[in-house]
């Protein structure tokens, strides 16, 4: 049997280049791994590459963001046409099953520990459900990953999960619309997968690739305990680590010096704006913008890079706080964002259902699904013009990654680095510092329902369609809102997967 796992990637600045710089999907080895070892089994990152439209595969699982959801329908008609079931699981997948089923030959709903084996035996029998729904999530289900198949795919392979959710409840994120929670799992088995990990790196011939694990958590320092027992396990393997928490941990140096010398060199942090009302408003009461600095010199101290993104926020920025920021990065230390977007009320989220049940619209007319990815605007900005408000984002972000900012924020970084002998760190930030490039191209109008089409193609044919009527379904853009901005009623629909409890749920939970 051979099955394909397919992460499907839109490049979001819209000029359809690959992100190879950016850590890969974990959701392929992991996919993998709750496989049968004899299944044939090939991984496609789209982030890293291409898949092969001439291959063929008997059972083909595709996962996706929200705003990269007309590609991944068009993916799984195309092979469905040649003959492939299709299973189609992740958020989107878990918060809006009715409107994905109609696409594929199975949803998933919820975690794949317990649903994947279920699925691959079904359809080993004939007997494929249309629709799979998660069961209790056990740490113990959690397989090692195929870290062998992604080898090839992935500077950095040993990627994989220690804990799984968030305890925060941050308005914008997608985990909060599937319902708060935090799992982690024992040390003892991360420790397992790391090892089995490296041997299958050794095998393949990846030099020291095998010393550098990342983790794919959403927030590795939600459960403090668990944070310092996970460090006494790492701290023996002499890895050199790579991870996301959120701000409360940068800000504690004790944690930060923990993390250190467990063999963590960067850290990614949700830092997301200098506005107190703005961190207000997303309801995220961790971040304290008075100690971004402290957070940020924590890190450095100890050799570690923090790195992290801003969002514009449509609803309470207004011009001169845009015009404020770069000012604010030089005095903060961070001197350069990893990316700076929109905030963006992705459907199924509490900040979109906020949004969508206002009385008066709150969004664009005629916003498309790929136009929530951040990177165009979607919501009407409340204090001040649309075109003043895209006008000062370009002005922000060319002042921002003006080649000379980018040379100074590297020079203070790697005068931490360097004297420790901190080469992952000092390596990475030269890439993140000096190989992106995320000025929009002034082509794009930055606009809902008017920005550039992404370029990303599926070679569909005349003869993969019974009709018109079956083509606009498959490949017509799917649209958000109406010509006057108010949110189209299947979009109200989301379904919280998980309970809400406001605790963080242990490994047993």
């Amino acid at each position: 049997m051979r099955i394909g796992i397919i992460s499907v990637f839109v490049d979001y600045h819209r000029r359809g280049r690959k992100n190879r710089l950016a850590m890969q999907p974990g959701i392929g080895p992991l996919l993998a791994g709750l496989l049968p070892r004899d299944a044939e089994v090939e991984l496609i990152n789209e982030t890293w590459r291409d898949p092969d439209w001439s291959r063929d595969y008997d059972l083909l699982f595709v996962s996706s963001l929200h705003s990269d959801f007309d590609r991944a329908r068009a993916i799984a008609h195309y092979w469905r046409r040649r003959g492939a079931a299709t299973v189609y699981g992740g958020a989107f997948a878990s918060a809006y099953p009715d409107l994905c089923q109609p696409f594929f030959d199975a949803v998933v709903v919820g975690d794949p520990e317990a649903t994947v084996p279920a699925v691959y035996a079904d359809f080993a029998r004939g007997a494929l459900k249309a629709r799979y729904v998660a069961t209790r999530y056990e740490a113990g289900g959690v397989a090692t990953p195929r870290f062998d198949l992604v080898a090839s795919q992935s500077y950095t392979p040993l990627c994989l999960e220690a804990t799984r959710g968030c305890p925060f409840e941050c308005e914008f994120c997608v985990l909060t619309g599937l319902g708060t929670r935090h799992h982690v799992r024992p040390a003892a088995d991360v420790v397992r997968d790391i090892r089995a990990g490296q041997e299958s790196v050794r095998r393949i011939g990846r030099p020291w690739r095998h010393r550098v694990v990342g983790f794919a958590d959403n927030n590795i320092g939600g459960n403090l305990p668990y944070l310092r027992e996970l460090c006494a396990a790492l701290a023996p393997l002499g890895l050199q680590w790579y991870a996301a928490v959120t701000f409360n941990v940068a800000a504690n140096r004790d944690l930060v010096r923990l993390m250190a010398g467990a063999g963590c060199r960067v850290l990614y942090v949700g830092l997301e704006s200098f506005n107190p009302e703005a961190i207000r408003d997303m309801n995220k009461k961790h971040n304290v913008v008075a100690k971004i600095r402290t957070a940020i010199d924590n890190c450095r101290r100890e050799g570690i890079l923090l790195i992290s993104g801003l969002m514009l926020s449509p609803l309470t920025d207004d011009l001169d706080y845009i015009a404020s920021i770069p000012d604010q990065l030089q005095a903060c230390g961070l001197h350069l964002p990893t990316f700076v977007c929109f905030e963006s009320p992705i459907p199924g989220t509490p900040h979109f259902r906020r949004l969508a049940t206002r009385p008066q619209p709150a969004l664009l007319p005629q916003a498309l699904l790929r136009d929530f990815s951040g990177y165009t605007l979607t919501v009407t900005p409340a204090r001040a013009g649309l075109a003043e408000f895209i006008a000062a984002y370009r002005r922000l972000v060319g002042e921002v990654y003006a080649p000379l900012r980018r040379l100074r924020k590297l020079a203070d970084d790697l005068s931490f680095f360097l004297p420790r002998g901190r080469w992952l760190p000092a390596l990475l930030d030269g890439v993140d510092t000096l190989a992106v490039d995320p000025v929009p191209d002034a082509a794009r109008s930055l606009v809902a329902g008017s920005d550039t089409p992404p370029p990303e193609t599926v070679p569909l044919e005349d003869r993969d369609f019974e009709s018109e009527a079956e083509r606009a379904r498959v490949v017509d853009p799917w649209r958000v809102t109406d010509e006057r901005g108010a949110v189209l009623p299947q979009w109200l629909t989301a379904r919280a997967v998980f309970e809400r409890p406001r605790r963080v749920s242990l490994a047993t939970g």
